[in-house]
């Protein structure tokens, strides 16, 4: 693993162990996203990846949802911090370009834990249905 991956690997690290710093940092991402979607309507489907990620990461460090590894947990950590994170492999200002390294490190993420996502889309659906149905 390089320098940069090991750096953006400790930060997940310290994010799963400090919950606190964990709301503050939800909501950069969600306004990363905001600006992504205000300025490139053809990013989507990447900010639709990162939503989910963030919906799956709110879900657990709130107690809602405990059925993931702490593994995944880093993995879904690192994915957004790497999102997060302007100066990455490619940098994000270089127009749409660069986001490429971003969607394809969400979408190694979305691919390997594709069993952890697909458990928590059940237990998302169940709960909505659960909501309607009292």
């Amino acid at each position: 693993m390089n320098k940069k991956a090991l750096k953006i690997m400790a930060k997940a690290s310290r994010m799963a162990e400090e919950r606190t710093r964990f709301k503050q940092f939800i909501k950069k991402v969600g306004e990363k996203t905001k600006r992504i979607s205000a300025d490139h309507v053809n990013l989507k489907e990447l900010i639709n990846q990162v939503q989910l990620l963030m919906r799956m990461l709110t879900k657990y460090f709130n107690g809602e949802y405990n059925g993931f590894s702490q593994g995944t947990i880093l993995t879904l950590l690192f994915g957004l911090v790497y999102f997060l994170t302007p100066l990455d492999v490619i940098p994000d200002f270089i127009p749409l370009v660069g986001f490429s390294d971003d969607l394809s490190v969400i979408y190694f993420i979305i691919k390997n834990l594709r069993k952890d996502i697909a458990a928590f889309n059940e237990w998302e659906v169940s709960q909505s249905t659960t909501r309607k149905n009292p």
